[in-house]
């Protein structure tokens, strides 16, 4: 399919190779009821965007902040933090051994009751950025405690 020449000198001008990547790719796509190629381009961007500015408004934490909240479990919830420990030590070896991606997901309910702990130490604290502090807590265990 032939892009017009405007919406090319658009999707050219957007800053980010990998997004215009996506939107060529969508427009090139076979389809049997089609929006637009505007449309199609709007909707990506758009999306884009929206992603771009959640991002950003979600917590940066700093290491010593994620080192607060180890400290913070270990001593409200020992048990928490050693079945956590265990988890990941078993996620390690699994990985070590070749196993497949399918078997090394970190356990979802052992997340949450992490979760539900970062909420207790900042009770002011956005869903989102209780899930940003667990991804720090676990990158923070894979590099220094496991």
């Amino acid at each position: 399919m032939r892009i017009s020449p405007e919406l090319q000198a658009r999707i050219d001008a957007l800053p980010d190779p990998a997004l215009r990547a996506r939107i060529l790719k969508s427009l090139d796509s076979p389809r049997e009821h089609r929006a637009s190629d505007e449309n199609i381009f709007e909707v990506i961007v758009t999306g884009y965007q929206m992603a771009a500015e959640q991002q950003a408004r979600l917590r940066k934490w700093q290491e010593s902040e994620i080192v607060a909240f180890i400290e913070y479990v270990k001593a409200q919830a020992p048990e928490l933090y050693a079945k956590y420990l265990q988890h990941e030590k078993e996620l390690r070896e699994k990985k070590l051994r070749g196993a497949d991606e399918d078997e090394l997901w970190f356990d979802g309910d052992l997340r949450l009751d992490i979760q539900r702990l970062a909420h207790k130490w900042m009770p002011d604290l956005e869903f989102v950025d209780s899930g940003e502090l667990v991804g720090g807590v676990l990158d923070y265990a894979r590099a220094h405690l496991i």
